[in-house]
Formats: structure tokens, C-alpha cells, sequence
């Protein structure tokens, strides 16, 4: 093993470890995202529309909204572990529970060294002028869109988005989808050679 292998399984270990306490909340959520019952992608959507529709008819500051959901983390990050310890004792934790949950933190440890290394890249490292010149086109047109389009719609799409993205991907939505649109797309290819005989 190298010196970046050995430092990536003790971040692993230590992001285990970290996550411990919330192991049981970490894999109900992870069957919840994942559809493991085919009524959880309904309920994913129901339960984001339900809270962007109370934080849209209460028309909060930003400042409140701010201070409640930062309330609402602090209650979770207190209250989670507790229940976890009241609800599921150590003796009904098996195997296949313990795979999932070092398979979340494993996937959580990606995401966190991919957002780190596009930090790095984006923030650290000397870039040519063409990519400043495209980050910069990118952002002037995120920014237009975000003041054409309300900004609560957009964190709402955002979030659903980002909340249905595992179940899709589990159920392999995306392949099939790209097997449909390949598929009339060689349909098509092969009418027009047909046609061109």
C-alpha cells in the first residue's frame, strides 16, 4: 500500500467512526433513499414538497430560516443518537447492516474527497485563462437563471433532485433510459441506410 492508500483508510476509519453514533439513522435514511420499498420514492417527494411548501407559506427571512434550521441540525446532531440507542440495542445489528453502513461510508468518504479535490482544483491550483473564462460564463448564467426563476423553486428542484438521485440510480432508471434513447437512435441510424439502398 502506498502512503495515499494507508491515509485514505484511516480517514475512512476515522469517518466511521465519527458516523457511529447515527449507524442505525444512517441506514434506515440509506434504505429510504435507495427505494428499498417501492413507496419510499413517494415518500422522499412527498415529505421535501410538504416542507418546501410550510417554508414557502411562511415566508420566513433570511435570517430566521437561518437560525430555525440551524436549530433543527443541533436538535438532530442531540436527539438521533439518543433514539438510536433507545429504539435499536446493539443485539438486532447483523451483518448485512454493518455492509451497508461501511458502504455509505465509503460513498460519503467519495463525495467528500471529490468535493476537496474540485476545492483544490478550483481554488489552489493556476488555471489557464480558457477555464476561468468557462467557470465564469457558467456562473453569469447560473446567476441570470437564479434571478429569472425563484430561488425557492430552484432549492426545491435542486433537492429533489439531489434526494431522488440515489433511489435512480439503484434502480437503474438511467441505464434503462439510455438503452431506450440508444435504442431509436440505432433504429433510426438503420431506417436511413435502409432507406439510402
Amino acid at each position: 500500500m502506498t502512503t495515499s492508500q494507508v491515509d485514505q483508510k484511516r480517514a475512512l476509519i476515522k469517518l466511521k467512526h465519527d458516523l457511529e453514533p447515527f449507524r442505525n439513522a444512517i441506514v434506515s435514511g440509506y434504505g429510504v433513499l435507495t427505494w428499498e420499498k417501492q413507496y419510499y420514492a413517494g415518500v422522499v417527494f412527498g415529505a421535501i414538497s410538504i416542507m418546501y411548501l410550510l417554508l414557502w407559506y411562511m415566508d420566513l427571512s433570511f435570517i430566521t430560516l437561518f437560525s430555525l434550521l440551524a436549530l433543527l441540525a443541533f436538535f438532530m446532531d442531540f436527539v438521533i443518537p439518543m433514539l438510536s440507542r433507545l429504539v435499536a440495542n446493539g443485539g438486532n445489528w447483523d451483518g448485512e447492516q454493518e455492509a451497508k453502513f461501511e458502504d455509505v461510508c465509503g460513498q460519503l468518504y467519495k463525495i467528500k474527497s471529490s468535493i476537496v479535490d474540485w476545492y483544490d482544483y478550483l481554488f489552489k491550483e493556476r488555471k489557464p485563462t480558457m477555464v476561468v473564462i468557462i467557470i465564469s460564463m457558467a456562473l453569469l448564467a447560473l446567476a441570470w437563471i437564479g434571478a429569472i426563476i425563484n430561488n425557492l423553486l430552484l432549492m426545491y428542484c435542486a433537492t429533489v433532485l439531489v434526494a431522488m438521485w440515489p433511489g435512480l440510480n439503484e434502480k437503474d432508471v438511467f441505464k434503462s433510459l439510455i438503452q431506450k434513447v440508444s435504442k431509436i437512435i440505432n433504429d433510426k441510424i438503420q431506417y436511413g441506410k435502409k432507406k439510402l439502398q
